[in-house]
């Protein structure tokens, strides 16, 4: 296998070294359309984690790219302070439809922003009320909001935050989380929830604490754990019970990677004190990201006449709102969601055939368009896994043991087949490298994901 790489000497990468790194493979992306990115060297290559994870619509997809070429002919952006476009109101009327007991949006341009929105506003209002004291979160243990550094406070993977504890506000966590391999786990509606350790808990917490902040269902970056629906539904209500706000961040789930629109809404049966969307709000066309906040948050800025002191250069950005109502024209006007919900039991399927089929996956989780197999490899053949996708035309980045697929959602019917292909064919490569039991690949193909 010969993998060639551009000489790159100025840009510094996601999670590398600042300096050109021998054992780091980049592919040089010249285009990309639909569900493939096109490369100098290889070709196209399917993206099969939608380019991390905001590619609903695939790549320059035709409704996407018009929506954007016609709001150029008017502007791209403005100053919002003390005046809006009709673009983003649209937008917001929108996302607060989404719900009933929402009525305003912030936005902002990445989904760090929006949970540190979230996060300041529930403070806020505890600040406002004369609760100044309620000045700590309660997260997940495999929880991850972000990296800024208000973000990471509420981190539960050690590996994000390590280097930055000097930094960051001591937070409460919760453990021993319940988790399942999807909807039909016996766990997903009966996780023996134990009422009375979990009340004691935010009877301990919630008296220092502003808010519960939750991914509602899956934990991307902890490797796609799924959690039990019923888990999840008991803590939020005991939160409640405790007077705590519940913010919701559906960044990487919500608007139509499970088939829904707002997974916290219309799977767990409740509505957030305020939920954060981004990655797929504009289907990954342009940064943006929008805070939906409950009336309960608002009317206390209502009730003490006060603003909120947060603002974005890029908080009314009309481009972004133009390709974002563009995107929910497309999941109000089609039957995608539907198509995600049944993508989701041929995953199942698919997943438990490869299972079958290699001794050396462990388990397989799958939830909409969200699929895990966990394997049981040495470091050193996951690492490679990448450069084996590329070879057969894949875009594969597994997080620890974990390869996932999480793939655009626009032709999901007919991506499926070719998806199931590629990764037995994947898999069938590492099975022959275990069974010749040599050294693997040349240290000149060696990356790191």
């Amino acid at each position: 296998m010969q993998l060639i790489d551009t000489q790159l000497s100025s840009t510094w990468f996601p999670a590398a070294k600042p300096d050109k790194d021998n054992n780091q493979f980049n592919l040089e992306v010249t285009a990309a359309q639909g569900s493939y990115l096109v490369t100098a060297k290889h070709g196209e290559i399917y993206d099969a984690i939608s380019s991390w994870w905001c590619k609903p619509l695939g790549h320059c997809h035709p409704i996407i790219t018009k929506s954007i070429r016609e709001q150029l002919k008017l502007f791209e952006h403005h100053i919002p302070a003390k005046s809006w476009n009709s673009n983003i109101e649209k937008l917001s009327k929108r996302l607060v439809q989404i719900f009933t007991q929402m009525d305003k949006v912030i936005y902002a341009s990445d989904g760090s922003s929006a949970v540190e929105i979230a996060m300041k506003l529930s403070y806020e209002t505890r600040v406002l009320e004369q609760q100044a004291y309620r000045s700590k979160y309660i997260a997940l243990n495999g929880a991850y909001h972000g990296e800024t550094i208000f973000t990471l406070g509420v981190c539960g993977i050690k590996y994000y935050k390590t280097n930055y504890s000097g930094l960051l506000q001591d937070n409460y966590f919760i453990e021993d989380i319940p988790y399942v391999d999807g909807q039909n786990d016996p766990l997903w509606l009966d996780c023996n929830f134990d009422y009375n350790y979990w009340n004691n808990f935010f009877t301990h917490t919630a008296q220092n604490a502003t808010a519960l902040i939750i991914e509602p269902l899956v934990q991307g970056a902890a490797g796609m754990k799924i959690i039990s629906r019923d888990f999840l539904i008991k803590i939020i209500n005991l939160a409640r019970n405790h007077n705590l706000h519940i913010i919701a961040d559906e960044i990487m789930v919500g608007l139509g990677r499970l088939g829904y629109y707002s997974v916290s809404k219309e799977l767990l049966n409740f509505e957030p004190d305020i939920v954060c969307f981004a990655k797929n709000l504009t289907a990954g066309a342009i940064p943006m990201s929008a805070v939906v906040i409950n009336h309960s948050i608002s009317q206390v800025f209502r009730k003490h006449q006060k603003a909120f002191l947060h603002s974005h250069t890029h908080s009314c950005n009309g481009l972004a709102a133009a390709a974002a109502n563009s995107y929910l024209d497309y999941l109000d006007n089609s039957n995608i969601l539907t198509q995600v919900k049944l993508a989701e039991i041929k995953l199942i399927e698919i997943m438990n055939d490869l299972k079958n089929s290699f001794a050396f996956i462990k388990q397989t989780r799958v939830i909409g368009t969200i699929a895990a197999l966990e394997l049981n490899l040495p470091i050193r053949m996951l690492e490679d896994i990448f450069n084996i996708g590329i070879e057969e035309q894949i875009y594969l980045r597994p997080i620890g043991n974990t390869l996932y697929i999480m793939p655009p959602i626009y032709n999901i019917k007919h991506d499926l087949e070719l998806i199931q292909t590629k990764l037995h064919l994947v898999l069938q490569k590492i099975s022959t490298l275990i069974n010749k039991n040599c050294n693997y690949l040349p240290s000149k193909c060696r990356h790191v994901p």
